[in-house]
């Protein structure tokens, strides 16, 4: 864990430069304009079936979801009949720039991504597919975007939510969440913490680095040593001074809080009734299943399923926080169960 703490140090001093990305194999994109004058950007794999909006987590882009064809929930779910739009947030992935060239202005929050990006690409999305509502996928920040997006903007166009390994509740500290918490006002000195340039780096040492076999970010049996390079390379974006700022009064409240502390997104979340489900990672310590399961308990819908990851629970391997979404089995033991999930709830028989 040390070794990814002077990580996250070190890599907060260089310039990020995004790396062309091959898009998915027949994927639509397009940028997005926000009501505040951000850019977010939207891959589409286009199909008849109910749209479905799948959204990346912390310092992350859309390939963490489609990161090689057999490990892309986008496959997955456009071969059950989806229509899969994969969000790259402002500040992102190739909405790390707007489409003019020009790079995105600093200084974006949970809040802006919910209240706008998130809130941009549904609108886009009804309007594009002609229906009323949209399901919603995110992974770790991800899932807390959605629930900020339901906190400014309710439920009417959700069809369905699924959260993958997203903490709603930061109460039990523990060694890591401390480490968060001090990354994080470490972080916040700069105005953008850029990972992309330090990461790429550790993608180029042969064999690997430390913090691929200290276990902090994935299940090192779940995740192949070329499919590591190629995450260090593709799928690392920027963290904002903001969007830190925001961690540290979430870690300082013990709840998912608006950037101010005067919204309380989980209280909100009481509200929320759509068919809903929760995935946790077994050996997740970014976010371990304490942090995942309170959405269970807090969600008001009736048809609400908490999935354990594990090999307790008949999977073949116990998952961390990254393998969640792109680990060797994922596409089988995640994605397709998602699909199926979404099927029995948003499909005719």
């Amino acid at each position: 864990m040390r070794t990814l703490f002077f990580l996250f140090i070190a890599v907060g001093c260089q310039t990020y430069t995004p790396e062309t990305a091959q898009h998915c194999e027949g994927a639509e994109s397009t940028h997005l304009v926000t009501a505040d004058g951000a850019e977010v950007a939207l891959h589409r794999h286009r199909a008849k079936g109910p749209p479905v909006v799948v959204i990346h987590g912390l310092a992350s882009n859309y390939r963490s979801w489609d990161l090689t064809k057999e490990r892309s929930i986008a496959e997955v779910l456009q071969q059950a009949g989806f229509d899969v739009w994969l969000l790259d947030l402002r500040g992102h992935g190739e909405a790390l720039q707007l489409q003019s060239g020009e790079r995105q202005r600093h200084g974006w929050s949970l809040d802006d991504y919910g209240a706008h990006d998130l809130h941009t690409a549904i609108k886009h999305i009804r309007t594009a597919t002609e229906t009323d509502k949209v399901a919603v996928i995110g992974h770790s920040m991800g899932g807390m975007v959605a629930a900020a997006y339901h906190g400014h903007h309710g439920d009417d166009w959700i069809s369905a939510l699924v959260v993958v390994g997203s903490p709603i509740q930061f109460t039990e500290r523990d060694v890591v969440l401390n480490l968060g918490d001090l990354a994080m006002k470490v972080g916040a000195l700069w105005r953008n913490f850029g990972m992309h340039t330090g990461a790429e780096l550790l993608g180029h040492i042969p064999g690997g680095v430390p913090v691929h076999g200290e276990g902090l970010l994935f299940n090192p049996k779940n995740l192949a040593p070329e499919i590591r390079t190629r995450m260090l390379k593709e799928i690392v974006s920027p963290v904002s001074r903001e969007e830190m700022q925001q961690f540290i009064e979430i870690f300082r409240q013990g709840r998912f809080v608006s950037a101010d502390g005067t919204l309380d997104y989980v209280e909100q979340l009481s509200k929320l009734d759509v068919p809903f489900l929760a995935i946790a990672g077994s050996v997740d310590r970014i976010v371990p299943p304490s942090r995942v399961s309170p959405w269970v308990e807090t969600v008001s819908s009736t048809d609400k399923t908490y999935i354990e990851v594990g090999i307790q629970s008949g999977y073949t391997a116990d998952y961390g926080h990254l393998d969640l979404v792109m680990g060797d089995a994922a596409a089988s033991e995640i994605h397709e169960p998602i699909a199926t999930w979404l099927q029995t709830r948003l499909m005719k028989p």
